[in-house]
């Protein structure tokens, strides 16, 4: 039995848009500084998912390692995954690029999305913003 609500099918197509950023200015110690930006649409397709969108960037590279934005995503059915590439340092007014990405779901149709960046003085780490939900 498949429960439908107002009239909609949860295993039929649907679309959801999200949005997720990361920043963080400038440190007293290195100086480096990031700002993510990524914004797009989750598309369920039967019991899969496709996620796509457009990540903006820009990075202030002073010392350390090189610098990379990331998206962590997932579902319910599925671990955290991850998009990372590098964040170019101080692109005016930001780098651009398109992601496009599929998936498992469950009968939830919930997807995890978090932006972050990584960087730091010597060794660097990866920093995020707040995790963000779709149902779809």
């Amino acid at each position: 039995m498949v429960v439908t609500l107002n009239g909609i099918n949860p295993a039929a197509a649907a679309t959801e848009d999200f949005h997720v950023t990361y920043e963080s200015g400038t440190g007293s110690t290195t100086n480096n500084s990031y700002w993510v930006d990524i914004r797009g649409t989750v598309t369920r397709i039967g019991d899969q998912y496709e996620l796509s969108g457009v990540v903006k960037s820009r990075c202030h590279l002073n010392s350390g390692p090189d610098q990379e934005w990331g998206l962590a995503f997932g579902s319910s059915a599925e671990g955290w995954r991850y998009v990372q590439r590098p964040c170019g340092d101080s692109q005016y007014p930001y780098a651009q690029e398109a992601i496009k990405e599929t998936g498992r779901l469950l009968p939830d149709g919930r997807v995890y999305l978090q932006a972050g960046a990584y960087g730091g003085l010597t060794f660097g780490s990866w920093g995020w913003g707040t995790q963000r939900s779709v149902w779809v």
